[in-house]
């Protein structure tokens, strides 16, 4: 099961949300997915996606709104194909501080880690946090990120490919604080897998590229998240250590984007040419009236005069 091909064929399945970073008068509205990408349609699967086995309980089983796990090369891949970005754990702790549905992560189950949970198990367990918190609106939290971050660059190899960061795992009881005061989470930035790693709980969400920024005399402009990532003055609104010179994940070929359009505005409907108008025939010439009736007039004496000589 290739998850980058899924999202090629459209069945990928995520709706946006935003979350707002504010920093020295400063406002950016940035769009993030309100959940983990989903897809329908999913056999009951193992940690690495593998069938059950004809002994398991869920065996043959097939589940709809499955958030399926991807590597940091996968979720690269993705982000190229929306025009997205892999988030930064700033806007990652944004997402779990304004959450509306908001819920502890799921770590275990019967006793094992999500790491090694199957992935359909790992999925029922989040449809019931999700029913017990509500349905709409922001949602964390549902697993950790592969994320942006500055020691990401200049890493060496880790097993023989570029190494990744993973950041979450939100609670309101978890390890240790988490990079924003406020939060606590079990996976602080780390950096012990390379971008090839996949388990149940990396899943798939990102930020659109585009984002709104108002700034501090109100005046407000669309602009590319890039360009406030390497924006001295703006990058402390979407990174916390500031100028972010790590942009995507390293080592990964860029895909062509598959939607172009942005995510606030409906793919423009294509303009039909509009019919050509038919030929407006010339008026013939109007007769003159008067001339044409002295003209007859005098042809009608001649004739008069000529009968009369014969």
């Amino acid at each position: 099961m290739d998850v980058v091909q899924l999202v090629k064929d459209g069945k990928g399945i995520f709706e946006w949300s935003e979350v707002v970073s504010e920093h020295n008068g400063y406002k950016l509205y940035i769009k993030v997915f309100r959940d983990a990408m989903k897809f329908d349609n999913i056999e009951a699967c193992t940690w690495n996606l593998k069938p059950l086995q004809s002994w398991e309980a869920d065996h043959g089983k097939i589940f709809n709104g499955v958030r399926l796990p991807a590597t940091a090369h996968q979720l690269q891949q993705i982000a190229d194909m929306l025009n997205c970005m892999m988030l930064t754990p700033k806007v990652i702790d944004l997402i779990w501080l304004q959450a509306e549905i908001k819920f502890n992560c799921i770590v275990n189950i019967n006793g094992n880690i999500v790491a090694v949970s199957h992935v359909t198990d790992v999925h029922k367990k989040i449809e019931e946090k999700i029913q017990t918190a509500g349905n709409n609106g922001l949602v964390s939290c549902v697993g950790k990120y592969w994320c942006l971050i500055n020691d990401l660059k200049g890493r060496p190899n880790l097993h023989g490919d570029k190494v990744a960061c993973n950041y979450g795992w939100f609670a309101s009881n978890a390890s240790g604080p988490g990079i924003t005061p406020g939060t606590k989470c079990w996976q602080r930035p780390g950096f012990r897998h390379n971008k090839q790693h996949f388990d149940p709980s990396q899943t798939i969400r990102l930020m659109y590229r585009m984002a709104k920024l108002i700034h501090p005399n109100g005046t407000e402009e669309e602009i590319d998240l890039h360009g406030v990532a390497t924006d001295s003055s703006l990058a402390p609104l979407m990174h916390h250590q500031g100028v972010l010179t790590y942009l995507r994940q390293d080592g990964v070929p860029k895909l062509i984007p598959v939607d172009p359009y942005p995510p606030s505005e409906p793919e423009p409907e294509p303009i039909e040419p509009e019919p050509e108008s038919e030929p407006i025939p010339l008026d013939k010439p109007k007769e003159d009236k008067k001339e044409g009736g002295k003209a007859g007039l005098f042809a009608t004496i001649i004739a008069f005069i000529l009968k009369l000589f014969r």
